[in-house]
């Protein structure tokens, strides 16, 4: 048996859409039939650009699911997800890959951070790993948020 790596085009450019994230009927169910677990039923948002959500509830109540169905990171078991103005919900590994990798940051609960690096290095790390420039980004990062200066 031969492999082969082949390496996916870049993500599809932004749409510049009002929304930087549409989610319409989130459903994410686990398991099937009775036992079935719903983590996740009819969830509709759209969130404007530039703006800030925080999630929160309780332990175990689907926060962490959500925000994996929105990122791309699950699929839902239903409904459709839009990062930018592009579909989501249906593309292929390789491209949802790429998409995040050119357009969308997460942390994750058990972040695993390294401790050498900045806050400012960590945001700057996935950029210089794909190949892009973070000089303009590094400038944007410090202007956006004081706590985020050189050495923090």
């Amino acid at each position: 048996m031969r492999l082969r790596k082949r390496r996916e085009t870049a993500a599809p450019a932004p749409h510049h859409d009002a929304h930087a994230i549409e989610l319409h009927g989130i459903q994410r169910r686990y398991g099937r039939g009775r036992t079935a677990a719903h983590a996740l039923r009819g969830i509709d948002l759209a969130l404007p650009r530039g703006s800030f959500t925080a999630v929160m509830g309780p332990s175990g109540c689907g926060k962490s699911t959500f925000l994996q169905c929105a990122a791309g990171l699950d699929r839902p078991t239903a409904g459709s997800v839009r990062l930018g103005g592009t579909e989501i919900t249906g593309m292929s590994e390789n491209k949802l890959t790429a998409l995040r990798r050119a357009r969308l940051g997460f942390v994750f609960q058990s972040f695993n951070l390294l401790p050498s690096l900045t806050v400012e290095q960590h945001v700057l790390l996935p950029m210089r790993l794909a190949g892009g420039r973070a000089a303009p980004t590094a400038t944007a990062l410090r202007r956006g948020s004081p706590t985020t200066g050189p050495g923090r």
